[in-house]
């Protein structure tokens, strides 16, 4: 049973910016009326999301009350409307994809130069609306070979598409205007993003047996998809969300491409992604199947995440001489006890984003808690003998419980600071893994020794950190948390991470050969070297999410963790 998700499925460079734009807008003026000019994209999870942070779809210009900001969305509006915006006291933000814009101009230019426009796109579409416009509403719109037996005649046409038209359609319409006019000047406006998404859905049909397309029924690159897939022979399903895969459909096939349209979050494809993992994991033998529900439970429950700090708590107490085994058990009753518990105070944030945890988690409510409150008890118990462990351990528990609480002298929690995720989390992974350790035993002597652990444990949790709000950077992102990436940019983020991930194994094979580190930690910067690789592959998409490219970003530590027992 294989997965084949398309490297171009979801947004494309157009809606990405528009949908930055409105959501940055909305963190930026959060008591000002915020408006978009019809549906930002045609999504109606996103559309979800951004009345939640209190942006408002608007029909006509009449509507905008004044002193609002109004978004112009992707697609375009037609001229004038917008000329009726800026006569009117409003702050306008245009997010029209440039590729639209190049467009536009390239009408107006031609209209100038006495060429009739002839648009291939759907009449209807709001883009097309606005590409009309700059021909004074005088362009003519077909969809079909029998629309250019209608056409009327003139000496010089300008064919143009609408960016997310059928590229293949396009070009052979383009073909018959060519016979029809003495003079045709054809511009293949069919944006790069579109050409490929579909390109890719025709080579899917070489190696998968169906298709699911994720977008929005309203969306027409979305249907254009749906529709070259059929064409292709494949059996093809266009759904918005996970819950309208049929299992027993799914079940019939043994390998199954997934793609999106221009208009669908990435979050919205991890969702169907491993929806369709599990109804393919019935079929799968049980050798396999077992150890793969396993894992995904523990992802679920955040077990595997605690393991994975466990792991590092291992590594920083032999990093600095001491026995493990307490140390790695606190780390992860600890660790899980947090991130239950944290969990289950903020899943409205992630309601929209992972509906089926929310569920699970809240199905389980009570159940959870308990857990959080034993390993609560077990990590004090384990800290007791020790009093500067056990008062530090109570300190530890009090700053993660109060995350998700409003602190007065803020006034705000502080998971609603900017990079608090991203910051804290390591901070906490590294103070529980390099420095806590020494506090289980007596006489405690400090040196500049396992401040280097910590800070080199640090950077491995930052890493680690980072990496999960990349996977969930635009998730993140409609739910207003602000983590580095959000702040950053993707490509910054991932530079710094490649950064980072370079020094530390350079650092760690320095270390090593000089004797501070022992030589079992050359292992470690094996370990480094391969995520530098998985970090360039989700950064390419070349590796589509799941079950396992999710395991192995902990996975990585308990596999350091297990090294470190060989010196």
């Amino acid at each position: 049973m294989r997965i084949f998700l398309a490297k171009k499925a979801g947004f494309c460079m157009g809606v990405k910016r528009a949908v930055d734009l409105v959501f940055k807008t909305a963190r930026q003026h959060k008591n000002h009326p915020v408006f978009t000019l019809g549906p930002i994209i045609h999504n109606p999870q996103v559309l979800h999301l951004l009345e939640k942070q209190g942006v408002r779809t608007i029909d006509a210009p009449e509507q905008v009350p004044p002193g609002s900001i109004v978004i112009i969305r992707a697609h375009g509006v037609p001229l004038g409307v917008k000329n009726k915006l800026s006569q009117q006291k409003v702050v306008i933000i245009d997010a029209t994809c440039p590729r639209v814009l190049k467009v536009q101009q390239l009408i107006k230019q031609y209209c100038q130069r006495g060429y009739q426009p002839i648009i291939v796109g759907e009449r209807e579409h709001p883009e097309v609306k606005g590409l009309c416009s700059y021909a004074q509403n005088k362009a003519w719109t077909i969809g079909s070979e029998e629309d250019i037996k209608k056409l009327p005649q003139a000496q010089k046409v300008l064919v143009v598409a609408q960016t997310t038209q059928n590229e293949r359609l396009f070009k052979r319409l383009a073909e018959l205007i060519k016979k029809r006019y003495p003079e045709v000047k054809v511009f293949n406006t069919v944006c790069n993003s579109t050409h490929d998404r579909q390109e890719e859905v025709r080579d899917m049909a070489k190696k998968v047996e169906a298709v699911v397309v994720v977008g929005g029924k309203m969306s027409g690159n979305t249907r254009r998809l749906a529709q070259i897939g059929n064409e292709a022979g494949l059996n093809t399903y266009h759904i918005e969300t996970e819950d309208e895969l049929n299992p027993e459909e799914i079940t019939k096939f043994k390998t199954i491409g997934v793609t999106a349209g221009a208009s669908t979050p990435y979050w919205l494809i991890r969702r169907v992604i491993f929806r369709l993992e599990d109804i393919l994991s019935r079929n799968i033998p049980l050798w396999w199947r077992i150890p793969y529900k396993l894992t995904k439970l523990f992802l679920l429950t955040n077990f595997w995440a605690a393991l994975g700090g466990a792991s590092l708590a291992i590594i920083g107490s032999r990093l600095n001489g001491l026995n493990p085994s307490r140390a790695g058990l606190i780390a992860f009753t600890y660790l899980w006890a947090m991130h239950v518990l944290n969990h289950l105070t903020s899943l409205e944030m992630t309601r929209l984003t992972d509906p089926a945890r929310v569920r699970f988690y809240e199905k389980n409510r009570l159940l959870f808690s308990t857990l959080g409150v034993i390993c609560i008890l077990i990590s004090l118990k384990l800290s007791k003998p020790w009093p500067l462990a056990f008062f530090t351990m109570i300190f530890l528990i009090t700053s993660g419980l109060i995350y998700n609480i409003e602190i007065p002298i803020l006034k705000c929690k502080l998971k609603d600071l900017p990079a608090s995720k991203t910051i804290f989390v390591p901070l906490a992974w590294g103070f529980v893994s390099g420095i806590f350790p020494l506090f289980l035993k007596t006489p405690i002597t400090l040196s500049f020794w396992p401040f280097l652990v910590f800070v080199y444990l640090s950077a491995l949790a930052f890493i680690r950190t980072c990496c999960f709000d990349l996977l969930d950077i635009q998730g993140d992102q409609m739910v207003g948390r602000e983590t580095l990436p959000i702040i950053l940019g993707e490509k910054n983020s991932f530079k710094l991470l490649y950064i980072m991930t370079a020094a530390l194994i350079i650092f760690t094979i320095l270390l090593a050969f000089t004797g501070y580190f022992p030589k079992y930690t050359l292992f470690y910067s094996v370990i480094l070297s391969f995520f530098g690789l998985y970090l360039y592959q989700i950064e390419k998409k070349y590796l589509r999410p799941g079950v396992l490219p999710d395991a192995l970003i902990d996975g990585q530590f308990m596999l350091m963790a297990l090294g470190s027992f060989y010196g």
